[in-house]
C-alpha cells in the first residue's frame, strides 16, 4: 500500500534529479550558516563548496528535464561514443557528433501534444535525423550534445514550453 498519491509519485520520479541537487545546494546553505554563527570554519568552506556544487549541477538537471518527455514515443535512441543513432519505425540513422552542422528542436503539430516535439540534427552532407523527445534513450542526447561550443539548451527548453508551434535552433555550427 502506497501513502503518495500516483501523481505526486510520477512527478517525484520525473524531478528527482533536480531535487537531489536542490537539497545539496540547502545543505550547503545550512552549513554556511552553521560555520558563520558557530564560527567554525571548516563548516563554512565546506557549506560553500556544497552550495555551489549544488546550484551548479541543479541548472543541468533542470534544463534535462524540461527538455525530456514524460511519454514514450516511438523508436530508440542509440548513443555510442561521437555516433548518434534513430531506430523509429518510419526512419532512422546515424549521424557522427563531429558532423553536425545544425541542432533544433521543432514543434510537430500533428502529433499529440505529449509527443509533438523532437531534436532535428543536421549533418554536414545535408542528411536529417529526426528523434522525438520521447524516444527510448532520448534523455541522454543532452550529456551528448554538451561537447558541442556554444549550445543554447534555454532555447530548446523555451521552444518546448512554449505556446503554439515553434522552431528552436539551439546551435548552429559557426562558418
Amino acid at each position: 500500500m502506497s501513502f503518495v498519491r500516483p501523481e505526486l509519485a510520477a512527478w517525484l520520479h520525473v524531478w528527482r534529479e533536480p531535487l537531489v541537487w536542490g537539497g545539496l545546494a540547502i545543505a550547503g546553505l545550512w552549513l554556511i550558516w552553521r560555520g558563520y554563527a558557530g564560527l567554525e570554519p571548516l563548516s563554512f568552506i565546506l557549506g560553500l563548496g556544497c552550495f555551489g556544487a549544488g546550484l551548479g549541477l541543479l541548472r543541468d538537471a533542470v534544463r534535462r528535464t524540461r527538455l525530456s518527455q514524460t511519454s514514450p514515443a516511438e523508436g530508440v535512441v542509440l548513443i555510442d561514443e561521437a555516433r548518434i543513432g534513430y531506430f523509429g519505425p518510419r526512419d532512422g540513422g546515424f549521424i557522427d557528433l563531429p558532423a553536425i552542422t545544425a541542432v533544433e528542436i521543432v514543434a510537430r503539430p500533428h502529433l499529440p501534444p505529449d509527443s509533438s516535439h523532437a531534436w532535428v540534427l543536421t549533418a554536414d552532407d545535408g542528411a536529417r535525423l529526426v528523434i522525438p523527445l520521447g524516444a527510448a534513450g532520448a534523455e541522454r542526447l543532452f550529456d551528448a550534445l554538451s561537447p558541442l561550443p556554444g549550445i543554447d539548451f534555454d532555447a530548446g527548453v523555451a521552444a518546448v514550453l512554449g505556446p503554439g508551434a515553434r522552431r528552436a535552433i539551439v546551435w548552429r555550427r559557426a562558418g
